[in-house]
């Protein structure tokens, strides 16, 4: 990797737009909010410094791919756009002429970088974000590999992860696709769950790359699996995931059908619909109770599900839970510890 230091004004910046582009792993546009974008502003009128930007320079051409900078590149471009007021209260056509021309020819500092591979650029996207709170779904965008582009191209595009409501924002649905490939591929290669903090997706991710033969093949015929039973929630979760907002809740729903699924019990299927419905809906009555709550295996699960979610041992309790509360509806109607009614 090479890298040449320039100084770049913000109306070469402009003049350039065409030119750059912004590569997939990065993150999300126009995530600052206005005040954000407002500060940035602000500093330039006060001939602050401001972070440089990061552009990778595409061979034999003068275009541009951002690195870095993408937060800062939507905020000046989108106040030399009429987009945003400043803390002045003015857009950039309200502005003096001095002061747009203070603006235009305000100099950042770029970094061009030429003659890189993808993993290097990838890998600096990385550690420059590594004070700006990078969330899990952002850092797992930055990594390539089968399974990145099987949860990014594939099973995020499903219809039944599609209907969950969970926000698209932040790559929040392609967190959760990670965090059951990962589990539904354990399972069923060792019989275990699996933590999934950001290391163990980013090894898991990794460890995929390597595969050849028996092992590759293992791999694909799982993504095909996910991809069936997700059919199969689809079917039956069809116009009823409107309480589906829980991410750890999902996954362990997903986890309990996959089980289901295995063991031959789709037929089961319509019922768990109904527990679901009914076990969500007794929760959040539960939680209003607040210190007067009456159901203490509720007030367990609830703790399954909020602390340390993403842990082996909470993932595996709240396996073992659902598979106790759905044997207890299946028989009774209702929860094992809860004294309201059954069902309808």
């Amino acid at each position: 990797m090479e890298r040449i230091v320039k100084n770049w004004t913000i109306e070469k910046l402009c003049r350039e737009k065409t030119n750059i582009s912004t590569p997939e792993y990065q993150r999300e546009p126009n995530l600052w909010s206005v005040k954000e974008k407002g500060d940035l502003i602000d500093s330039i009128f006060k001939g602050l410094d401001i972070p440089k930007l990061y552009f990778y320079k595409l061979p034999k051409e003068e275009k541009y791919e951002v690195v870095d900078g993408q937060q800062r590149l939507e905020a000046i471009w989108g106040f030399l756009s009429n987009e945003f007021r400043v803390t002045s209260g003015k857009k950039f056509s309200e502005l003096s002429n001095p002061e747009q021309q203070k603006v235009k020819k305000y100099e950042l500092q770029v970094t061009e970088i030429i003659k890189a591979e993808d993993s290097e650029l990838r890998l600096l996207f990385l550690r420059l974000q590594l004070g700006e709170l990078l969330n899990m779904g952002e850092k797992l965008k930055a990594q390539t590999g089968i399974v990145k582009e099987f949860i990014f191209q594939r099973i995020v595009k499903h219809k039944f992860i599609q209907e969950i409501h969970i926000p698209e924002r932040r790559y929040a649905k392609q967190t959760l696709c990670a965090q059951i490939c990962i589990n539904s591929y354990w399972k069923e290669k060792n019989n275990t769950f699996c933590r999934t903090r950001y290391i163990d997706l980013e090894d898991f991710f990794k460890r995929c790359n390597d595969f050849k033969g028996e092992d590759l093949k293992f791999l694909n015929n799982k993504f095909d699996k996910i991809l069936s039973n997700l059919n199969v929630l689809e079917k039956y979760f069809h116009g009823k995931t409107s309480n589906l907002t829980n991410r750890s809740f999902i996954l362990s729903l997903y986890l309990f059908v996959e089980e289901l699924i295995k063991n031959n019990q789709e037929s089961y299927m319509p019922e768990c619909v109904k527990f679901v419905e009914y076990l969500l809906k007794e929760l959040k009555a539960e939680m209003k109770l607040g210190f007067r709550r009456t159901n203490e295996e509720f007030y367990i699960f609830e703790a399954y599900l909020n602390n340390a979610p993403g842990e082996k041992y909470q993932i595996e309790r709240r396996h073992e839970k659902l598979k106790v509360f759905f044997e207890e509806f299946r028989k009774t109607g209702k929860i094992r510890g809860n004294k309201q009614k059954s069902a309808p």
